[in-house]
């Protein structure tokens, strides 16, 4: 399992990622931008989640170092698996992201800034 980065658009000023996972398959995970604004704590991030059957999106609180370990904690998104396309803002300190595919193949999408 190797994490990814998230790529910065200059044009924009957000951080992007978006991919396709195969039927059964949990993505590497995605660390989101260590990005905190003094007025509110953690800025948000979206997360979108388009399942041709069903998918869930799941999210740690541990560390780079655990996740790199393949030790993290990994917590279900609120909205539990879905069914349907699906997008959700989620702020606090998230270290990473990943996507499981339950059944069907999966796109998927985070954008931050």
């Amino acid at each position: 399992m190797a994490a990814r980065e998230m790529t910065h658009d200059p044009r924009d000023g957000r951080f992007k990622f978006s991919e396709s996972i195969l039927t059964g398959a949990t993505s590497d995970p995605v660390y989101l931008p260590s990005v905190q604004n003094r007025n509110s704590g953690f800025d948000p991030a979206s997360v979108a989640v388009i399942p041709a059957t069903s998918a869930k999106i799941e999210f740690t609180l541990s560390t780079r170092a655990l996740v790199d370990a393949g030790t993290a904690v990994w917590h279900e998104w609120p909205n539990a698996t879905v069914t349907v396309a699906t997008s959700a803002s989620i702020r606090g300190p998230i270290t990473a992201l990943r996507c499981v595919s339950v059944s069907g193949g999966v796109d998927w999408g985070i954008a931050a800034l």
